[in-house]
C-alpha cells in the first residue's frame, strides 16, 4: 500500500495525478494500490494549527482509513512540509513498530525554509503564482516550525536523528530524499535565493545531518572541549535532481522536468531491503556527478552549501540570545588576512537568519566551494569564535568573550575545514559559555 502526503497550503487533488501515475502497471508506474491521506484542504494554513494538531488528526485518520498499523507495511511518498509531519509521527512509536517500509521525500523541508519568514505576500506568490487564493491566510504555527533555525526542527532531529537506535535503519524505514536544484521561473522567481529548489534549501533537505558541542565554559585561554556526531545514513539515500524545482519535483500537473526524475521516484519505491546499500551509492554517485555539472555555471545559485545552524547556552543552561559568530582567517591581522576575512564575510557566509521563536537559535548558509578556496596555504586557520552580551568587564554578571585574552577560538586547517563544512546537509553546533559574577554580586560581611 502506498500513501501519499501533501506539503503545506497543498491539498490532496493536487497529487491525484501522481498517485493514479505510480498505481500503472510496470514499466509506467509501480503497480501500487494507493490510499490518499489528507488532513483536510487548506488546513495547513489555519493559524491555530501546530505539528503536535497534524500528527494527532494524521494518526486518527490513519485508523479512521483502516490503514495497516504492521510494521513495514505501508510504503509512502511526502512532499516538502509532509516531511516533517511523517517524521514527528514516526517518533511517537516504539522503532520497531513503525508502519512505513519505504519512505520517499520529495523536496522534503527537514531543516526548514528560507520562505517560512519572509513576508506573506512573497510566500503566496512564490507558492501559487498568480493562483493564490486565501493569500493572506498562513498557518503560524507551522511556519515558524518550518523557519530556518527552528527549535522545532532541531528538537525533532535529537528524536529520530541522534538516536543510538533510529527509525532510519536498513531493517527499518528505507528512506529516499529527492530535492531539486533550480529555482522558479517567471513571477515565482522572486523567491530564488542561492542553493534552493525556489522553496527549500538543498542543504535542508538532507537528512544525513551532524551536530556539534563546541564547549568554551572552562578558565580563559584554554582549547575548547568538542564532540561531534554524524547521524547514522545506513537507511539514508538522498540525491540533487538536476533541472527540478519545488513543484516539478513531484511530478504532479504537466509532469517532472527532467526524465531522470521519475526513475528515481519509481526506484526509491521499488527498492528491495537487499539492494538499499547500492541504491544509496547510485544515488550518491549522481549526486557528485550533479555537483560538478552545476559548478560549471555561473553564478552562486548552484554552488554547494551547508547549513550551519547555532544555538548557545551557558554554564547554568541559560540560552544566550545577543551573540556573533565571528570567522577570520588566522589572527585577522595583515592585509592578506583581512582581505580573506572580508571575503568570508561577503560571498562565504552567503544568509544569517535568526530564529524569530527563540533568538539563541541562527542558521548560517555557508558556501562551502567558496570556503574551500581561502585557505591555499598549509599554515593558514579558520578561526571560529563568539562575542556574547552581557559582557562581564562591563557589568556585574557576563561572559569573558571580547578579547583574545578571554574565549579561545576553534582554529581549524583546510583539512578540518572540509570536515566540518560539508556540502548539502546540516550541521547543527551548540555552544557553551561560562557566565561569570563580579566579586560584590554576593558578599557576606562581618557584624
Amino acid at each position: 500500500m502506498l500513501v501519499i502526503i501533501h506539503g503545506w497550503s497543498d491539498n490532496y487533488s493536487s497529487f491525484r495525478a501522481l498517485a493514479k501515475r505510480l498505481a500503472s502497471p510496470l514499466p509506467d508506474g509501480i503497480g501500487a494500490r494507493v490510499a490518499e491521506i489528507h488532513l483536510g484542504d487548506y488546513i495547513s494554513l489555519d493559524d491555530q494549527v501546530t505539528f503536535a494538531d497534524l500528527v494527532e488528526a494524521m494518526d486518527r485518520a490513519w485508523t479512521d482509513a483502516g490503514l495497516p498499523r504492521k510494521p513495514r507495511s505501508v510504503d509512502a511518498v511526502v512532499h516538502s512540509t509532509g516531511g516533517l509531519v511523517i517524521r514527528d509521527w514516526m517518533s511517537r512509536f516504539a522503532v520497531d513498530k513503525v508502519p512505513i517500509h519505504r519512505l520517499l521525500m520529495l523536496a522534503p523541508a527537514n531543516f526548514g525554509s528560507p520562505l517560512a519568514h519572509t513576508g506573506r505576500s512573497v510566500i503566496g506568490r512564490a507558492v501559487k503564482g498568480w493562483k493564490g487564493t486565501r493569500l493572506f491566510e498562513t498557518g503560524a504555527q507551522i511556519l515558524k516550525g518550518l523557519e530556518l533555525a527552528s527549535s522545532y526542527s532541531w528538537q525533532l532531529a535529537e528524536r529520530d536523528l541522534f538516536v543510538d537506535d533510529g527509525v532510519f535503519a536498513p531493517s527499518r524505514v528505507l528512506c529516499t530524499v529527492l530535492v531539486g536544484n533550480t529555482g522558479y521561473s517567471g513571477i515565482s522567481a522572486v523567491a530564488n535565493k542561492p542553493g534552493t529548489d525556489g522553496t527549500v534549501r538543498v542543504s535542508t533537505a538532507n537528512l544525513a545531518a551532524a551536530r556539534m558541542l563546541i564547549d568554551f565554559s572552562h578558565e580563559p585561554g584554554k582549547a575548547p572541549r568538542i564532540d561531534y556526531q554524524a547521524v547514522d545514513d545506513a537507511g539514508l539515500a538522498f540525491t540533487v535532481v538536476d533541472g527540478e524545482d519545488h513543484g516539478s519535483i513531484t511530478a504532479k500537473g504537466r509532469g517532472t522536468n527532467e526524465s531522470i526524475t521519475w526513475s528515481l521516484i519509481c526506484g526509491a519505491l521499488m527498492v528491495p531491503d537487499t539492494g538499499f546499500e547500492a541504491w544509496r551509492l547510485r544515488l550518491k554517485s549522481h549526486c557528485h556527478q550533479v555537483s560538478l555539472a552545476a559548478a560549471q555555471r555561473s553564478g552562486d545559485h548552484f554552488q554547494r552549501y551547508q547549513n550551519t545552524v547555532f544555538r548557545v547556552f551557558d554554564n547554568h543552561g541559560e540560552s544566550v540570545t545577543d551573540y556573533i559568530i565571528e570567522f577570520y582567517i588566522n589572527d585577522d591581522r595583515t592585509t592578506r588576512e583581512r582581505r580573506l576575512t572580508k571575503v568570508i564575510q561577503e560571498e562565504v557566509i552567503k544568509g544569517v537568519h535568526v530564529f524569530s521563536g527563540e533568538k539563541t537559535y541562527r542558521s548560517l548558509l555557508i558556501n562551502c566551494d567558496r570556503l574551500y578556496e581561502l585557505l591555499p596555504r598549509p599554515e593558514d586557520r579558520l578561526r571560529i569564535s563568539i562575542t556574547a552580551y552581557p559582557e562581564v568587564s562591563n557589568g556585574k554578571v557576563g561572559y569573558r568573550t571580547y578579547t583574545d585574552d578571554d574565549i579561545g577560538a576553534l582554529s581549524l586547517s583546510l583539512q578540518q575545514v572540509r570536515d566540518m563544512f560539508r556540502p548539502h546537509r546540516t550541521l547543527l553546533i551548540t555552544l557553551c559559555l561560562k557566565r561569570y559574577q563580579q566579586d560584590d554580586v554576593f558578599r557576606f560581611k562581618p557584624v
